[in-house]
């Protein structure tokens, strides 16, 4: 019979376990890239360099949308005063060992904007607000939702502009195009970084998530 104390061990391993796997994915992925702008001009091994990077890049992000997704599950259950689930993500379709045709499902679907969560659940456990592991998880939940505004945005008439083919003051021919729209700038070169960095926050807020409910759980307020 599952206890509360046996529920939440066992989903915190599982938590901690989706977050190794992620990060070793992305190192391997990061390794892939490295070794992808180092192959100089030589085609072939450009080619194959960048099949691999391309290859391990989206199993990294799958890593990543199942660690975010189940640091969210935790979260909300926990905020909730409910059990966690049996298994909070299939661990074999994840790591090394997922199968392809499930990574590029993922990595086609844009499963990780659908798996932002809010902030709130974490100001719900019982901790102090001004605690430092409930103020990392609001400010990744923040800066994912930013990422989220970003993507949504993205190639909004109120950042860029459709130039039609012309001239220009020096006489050379013009295509038509779309440019950035004079003044935003800066404003379209943050909202490129917001939707850049979904990964990298992603796989913050689910370390930020473990270091909450280990500290709620050791607290004894679950």
């Amino acid at each position: 019979m599952r206890t509360v104390k046996s529920s939440w061990d066992q989903s915190l391993g599982q938590l901690q376990e989706l977050g190794q796997l992620s990060a070793a994915a992305h190192e391997r992925a990061t390794s892939a890239r490295e070794a992808l702008a180092s192959a100089g001009a030589d085609r072939v091994a450009r080619s194959r360099r960048s099949a691999a990077y391309s290859a391990l890049k989206a199993r990294s992000q799958a890593c990543d949308v199942a660690y975010l997704r189940a640091a969210g599950l935790l979260l909300r259950r926990a905020a909730s005063g409910r059990l966690p689930p049996a298994r909070v993500s299939r661990l074999r379709y994840v790591g090394p060992g997922a199968p392809t045709c499930w990574v590029e499902a993922v990595q086609r679907s844009g499963a990780v904007w659908r798996s932002i969560p809010q902030a709130g659940p974490e100001r719900a456990l019982g901790l102090p607000l001004e605690h430092p592991a409930v103020a990392a998880v609001t400010s990744w939940a923040e800066q994912l939702g930013a990422s989220r505004q970003a993507k949504d945005v993205r190639g909004s008439s109120a950042l860029y502009e459709i130039t039609e083919a012309g001239r220009a003051s020096d006489g050379r021919r013009t295509t038509a195009g779309l440019r950035i729209r004079l003044g935003m700038e800066d404003e379209t070169r943050r909202l490129h970084t917001d939707r850049h960095k979904v990964w990298e926050r992603a796989r913050a807020y689910g370390d930020a998530a473990q270091v909450l409910l280990y500290e709620w759980r050791n607290g004894g307020t679950g």
